[in-house]
């Protein structure tokens, strides 16, 4: 088993109880460290996605609440269901467990929660920049990014950027907001949209109408 998920079942010990419910303070080892509020603040953040979002599995979440082995902890869970609940089985939990680690790799060092947790220094910026994108990509979506009517490219996020710059980037986003567009849809003239479709599907045009079509085709290069 890698570090990170071993530390991922520490930190969880140390900030949750079983029902997933953060402690107002933390517990056992990591609490004993009493760490710095920036480091507290992101292990706080980190185990949320872990257990509130569907970035790993809930038969991990099941290891992870655990202190056994995947074995033992899928056989007491097995042992512990309802009478007709469907058992797991346990090299299909083994596997979820394995394909989650990598996922979770995908994000975060090996040895970065152990860092936080045991080392006096660490680059708890870049580590935030991490967990700022795994949480885009799996926690509630943004109500901002809902009423965008463009996909925004994945990138490395940032935590600076121009006043000019920014100006410029919400202008370029403006027209793309759906409370803009459907502004816009509300104003199309039935006469201009029924002569545009009319453009569109018309086999046979006149000479003016194709130089019109014309100029629709090279607004789509």
């Amino acid at each position: 088993m890698n570090q990170l998920l071993e530390m991922t079942r520490e930190v969880y010990h140390s900030y949750m109880d079983l029902n997933d419910n953060l402690y107002d303070k933390p517990i056992d080892l990591i609490g004993k460290r009493n760490l710095e509020k920036e480091k507290n603040d992101f292990l706080k953040r980190y185990i949320n996605l872990i257990m509130h979002t569907r970035i790993v599995s809930e038969t991990t979440k099941i290891y992870i609440r655990s202190y056994g082995s995947v074995a033992s902890t899928i056989k007491h869970y097995n042992s512990s269901i309802p009478n007709g609940a469907k058992e797991k089985n346990i090299k299909t939990a083994q596997s979820n467990v394995n394909y989650d680690e990598v996922k979770l790799h995908r994000y975060f060092p090996d040895n970065m929660l152990s860092r936080i947790a045991y080392y006096g220094t660490v680059d708890i910026a870049c580590y935030n920049k991490q967990l700022n994108l795994a949480i885009m990509d799996y926690a509630k979506r943004n109500k901002v990014l809902d009423n965008l009517s463009i996909r925004l490219p994945r990138v490395t996020l940032q935590d600076t950027l121009d006043e000019q710059e920014f100006l410029e980037f919400l202008e370029m986003l403006s027209p793309y907001f759906k409370k803009n567009i459907k502004a816009v849809e509300e104003e199309l003239s039935n006469e201009a949209v029924g002569y545009f479709l009319y453009l569109l599907t018309s086999g046979e045009l006149k000479p003016e109408d194709k130089a019109r079509y014309k100029v629709i085709k090279e607004m789509l290069e």
